[in-house]
């Protein structure tokens, strides 16, 4: 399945997470290079689990691509878990 085009993956996300019953996702941010060139890599925490992995520019850009990545591994989890059941 092809991830549906989304214009904010972090409500997304949150939406996927509250239907999931998985509790709200909070995103663990690094960064390195110099003051004018930063990267920002970014990845989902729920609980005591990390999903996704996004880089960016930006904290909001490295979450947003964190947040698309973790979106279709939950996604993938969840149907997993629905074909065992």
């Amino acid at each position: 399945d092809a991830l549906p085009i989304c214009l904010d993956w972090k409500t997304s996300l949150q939406e996927l997470t509250a239907e999931y019953s998985l509790g709200v996702p909070t995103y663990a941010i690094t960064e390195s290079g110099p003051d004018h060139a930063k990267s920002f890599e970014a990845q989902v925490v729920l609980g005591d689990k990390h999903y996704g992995h996004g880089t960016g520019s930006n904290k909001k850009e490295a979450e947003q691509m964190a947040a698309a990545s973790a979106y279709a591994e939950l996604q993938a989890e969840h149907e997993v878990a629905e074909q065992q059941a």
